[in-house]
């Protein structure tokens, strides 16, 4: 290890590519990189060009080895978005196909047609038959790209996630894996036996030997530049490790271009009604975590959405707007549909109590409102269920600390508000150290948080959590 003094960690997101390098004694960011990658997104439509994907990595990896010699990098840990799909060829890595983004919903047939019970699929990967995972994705691609089928058949189609195609580059063609966090997002994958499942691949006429081996999160996974690669996994996961949520009763709430709640629940798996049963980050020979996972289906893309309508503002004072905003309306933010517990996606968002004072602070303010109510109904719904949250942190751009307060209040509960500006790059390099057996015991981005109490009484709190269900089984009649 000498001289190896940072760990390179890779966070591959919906809308950029980003790169860091983390000391490994005090786990300090020594260096950033980001670039854009551009999500071609109309209507169900969500793509990119796969191709954008690999380059973006390999433009912010090297712009990290500009500033830092890869001598003194000890490895790369990678994570990325999950149920994004790619396709290439296994002999050439040519992409065959745009890579199928994590909201891309043109599947809907596939799913429809599947002959598998949502019952059946929840208890053998913990998860349910939407076309936002990548099953139903993978067979729409078959059935409508010409050149990912021909190499089906004549068997050359590699089919992964991104850190699936990232690593098989990365690694010149040597390495094609996945752990269980990422495999899990295919809707494949069975989180009892830990292999893809051959009842489900029969479903969807599909066959394993296009996909990645899998493995657990931590491992060799190749080479680049003759640093090692050590870690891929989900960004979720990454999260949830920067976080702290590495014990049973510990949860997150990350806030990104979706909403995420996620819950530790140890080392059983549990079947939930409405609610994703996910694997943790994972090291060789340990027993996984279990996460209750309650996806949204949006939150920063919802303000992007406000944003098409004219409602033009800076995200950096969404905490400022939610303060000032005196008559915030309702909102159900139903883009895309509702995420858990419901999981219908034939919603739309519905809004109500428009005043002829109404200002855009207040369409803004109400749509944040409606995202964190939307949450606190998971933990409730959770809760009756009996899982209790024993602490909570929350993180993410939009996790403002007036918004958070607003959660806190109608929670009746303290949260820890997770001040990283990278939660997902910082769990990344965790992830990498703890496998190595590295002290993070000082590493300071671990514990940059804030306590956040809530600012309404509890008599405000539950007036307001009573309008928001009137209003909430009311928009269900009006968009039914």
């Amino acid at each position: 290890m000498k001289n190896k003094s940072f760990i390179l960690a890779i966070d591959q997101g919906s809308s950029s590519t980003k790169a860091a390098a983390f000391g490994v004694q005090n786990g300090c960011l020594a260096a950033f990189a980001k670039a854009e990658v551009f999500l071609n997104s109309v209507q169900d439509r969500c793509e990119y060009k796969a191709i954008d994907l690999l380059t973006s990595t390999q433009k912010v990896i090297e712009e990290i080895l500009n500033e830092i010699p890869a001598a003194q990098i000890s490895e790369i840990a990678i994570s990325a978005q999950r149920s994004t799909i790619v396709f290439w060829d296994k002999f050439t890595g040519k992409a065959l196909a745009p890579a199928l983004s994590w909201l891309d919903g043109r599947a809907k047939r596939e799913i429809y047609e599947n002959p598998l019970t949502q019952e059946d699929v929840h208890q053998k990967t913990g998860l349910y038959k939407t076309p936002y995972f990548s099953a139903a994705k993978i067979v729409w691609g078959l059935n409508n790209f010409p050149e990912v089928k021909n190499a089906f058949k004549e068997g050359r189609l590699y089919v992964g996630p991104v850190t699936s195609y990232l690593i098989w580059h990365l690694s010149g063609g040597k390495v094609f894996a996945c752990d269980y966090a990422c495999a899990q997002r295919t809707l494949l994958f069975n989180i009892n036996t830990f292999k893809w499942d051959e009842e489900i691949l029969k479903s969807f006429n599909l066959t394993a030997d296009i996909l990645p081996q899998i493995v657990s999160s931590s491992g060799d996974f190749g080479t680049y530049k003759n640093i090692k690669i050590t870690v891929s996994t989900g960004d979720q996961q990454a999260a949830c490790a920067a976080c702290g949520v590495l014990e049973k009763g510990s949860a997150l709430i990350n806030y990104g271009t979706g909403a995420f709640f996620l819950l530790n629940i140890g080392h059983k798996s549990a079947d939930v009604k409405g609610v994703l049963t996910s694997l943790a980050w994972s090291r060789p020979q340990r027993e996984p975590y279990y996460l209750l996972e309650a996806p949204l289906n949006t939150a920063g893309s919802f303000i992007a959405w406000l944003k098409n309508f004219g409602l033009n503002f800076n995200v950096k004072k969404l905490d400022k707007i939610f303060e000032t905003s005196k008559n915030p309306v309702w909102c159900l933010p139903a883009l895309g549909g509702l995420g858990a517990p419901y999981f219908d996606f034939g919603l739309k968002p519905v809004f109500s109590n428009f005043l002829p004072n109404t200002q855009k602070e207040d369409v803004i303010a109400g749509s944040m409102r409606g995202l964190v109510l939307l949450l606190c109904d998971i933990i409730f719904y959770l809760k009756q269920q009996g899982y209790n949250v024993e602490s909570l942190q929350t993180s993410g751009g939009l996790s403002g600390a007036n918004l958070i307060a607003f959660q806190s209040a109608i929670l009746g509960r303290n949260i820890l508000q997770n001040k990283q500006k990278e939660s997902t790059l910082t769990g990344t390099a965790l992830i990498a150290a703890l496998s190595k057996g590295f002290d993070i015991s000082a590493w300071r981005e671990l514990k940059n948080y804030e306590t956040i109490s809530p600012r309404l009484s509890p008599e405000e709190a539950s007036k307001i959590y009573q309008t928001w269900r009137e209003f909430f089984d009311w928009s269900i009649g009006q968009v039914r």
